[in-house]
């Protein structure tokens, strides 16, 4: 029979191996998808200055509503256009191209991109000071290098005039099986150093009305108390995706098949041009949904950490009796959340493995409904 420590030791790790995984569900990549036969993949070479004048147009999109965390240092930026001056060789690029619209977007190469626009655009930028690089260059601001005649100038123009490789995918962003066949191609050109989150990568994919609902959800009030969000910490997201979970499992949970990286991508797909209309009434649902439980569940004080999977399944089983719990004592509200929190299905045990299966997820949802229905 085992001991209190060892016990204790045991829910600990249980406790860490949930997370794990729940933690790698975020970053887990299962859209296996071959390249639709209509996306025309082809290389081509385009000068530093076109791709400038592409993104002050407005057809190239590379700063799609973030920045990655991990971006380049100022000393990589400088040490990037050292080698574009002396006429280093320089990895290819990646963008898609959305024949409809025109548009092109950064698919791989986000960091070399944003140097190039700041050596040509932005008069402030100043170069770092380095050993490794010409030293006529070394701590020069971008204002002395558009100074016309000058040594500095003729590197300037050196830098317009120099042809990158390209590769192009050219697609069409309202074919589901094109944005699932370009979030595969953008994890795989990513995952070198730190991987990019899903939604990282959805983010870049899937913009529009929806997306820009799911960051305004992020900031508002009772969501950052509720979850304690820091505002100089950094989340990678993560926040916006459980935000896109409840709405994708409360209104489509029938159809989900136990992989979800795609599920979640599809959801965002089919709404990613939102009318008002409809966001209006997801902003409704989410608003009463959190407010019944950071009022009567926490009292005004936050939840403690849970899982990723109670805290879906309990907004899920809200939402789903809305109505109902509004005019619910808190005190019952209250016992319905622990009869959750205590039902097998959300034990460490039982979320250790198999976290995203079809019949997890639908019994926890479903369990969560009727919980909350008053019903269990």
């Amino acid at each position: 029979m085992k001991n209190t420590t060892d016990a204790n030791n045991d829910e600990i790790k249980e406790k860490i191996s949930v997370q794990m995984a729940e933690d790698e569900s975020f970053l887990r990549e299962d859209v296996s998808i071959l390249s639709p036969a209509d996306i025309v993949a082809y290389n081509e070479l385009r000068s530093c200055a076109d791709l400038y004048r592409m993104y002050e147009s407005g057809n190239l999109n590379v700063r799609p509503h973030f920045q990655r965390d991990e971006v380049w240092s100022n000393s990589s930026k400088t040490r990037f256009i050292d080698s574009l001056i002396k006429g280093l060789p320089i990895p290819s690029m990646c963008f898609s191209l959305d024949y409809n619209t025109e548009k092109w977007q950064v698919i791989d190469g986000l960091q070399r991109m944003s140097t190039i626009i700041d050596f040509l655009g932005n008069k402030e930028w100043q170069l770092s000071v380095l050993e490794d690089i010409d030293q006529k260059i070394s701590g020069k601001k971008v204002k002395e290098f558009q100074i016309p005649n000058t040594e500095l100038h003729k590197f300037f123009s050196r830098v317009q005039n120099l042809t990158i490789p390209i590769t192009v995918l050219r697609c069409d962003y309202t074919k589901e099986n094109h944005t699932q066949f370009l979030f595969t191609t953008f994890h795989r050109l990513n995952s070198e150093g730190m991987r990019l989150t899903n939604q990282e990568v959805r983010n870049c994919i899937y913009s529009g009305s929806f997306n820009n609902f799911l960051f305004e959800c992020n900031k508002e009030t009772l969501w950052i108390r509720l979850n304690k969000i820091k505002p100089d910490k950094s989340y990678r997201f993560r926040y916006q995706e459980i935000t896109l979970r409840f709405f994708a499992f409360l209104e489509d949970c029938g159809i989900y098949d136990g992989h979800l990286s795609k599920f979640l991508n599809t959801y965002m797909n089919n709404h990613k041009k939102a009318s008002d209309k409809e966001i209006g009434e997801k902003r409704a649902i989410f608003k009463r949904t959190i407010a019944i439980i950071y009022e009567k569940i926490t009292e005004s004080k936050g939840l403690p950490k849970i899982s990723i999977a109670l805290l879906e399944a309990l907004m899920v089983g809200i939402a789903s009796n809305i109505e109902h719990l509004e005019k619910t004592e808190k005190r019952d509200i209250q016992k319905y959340y622990e009869n959750l929190k205590n039902d097998l299905n959300f034990s460490e045990t039982n979320l250790r493995n198999d976290l995203s299966s079809k019949e997890k997820v639908s019994n926890r949802f479903s369990v969560a409904k009727k919980i909350f229905s008053a019903k269990s």
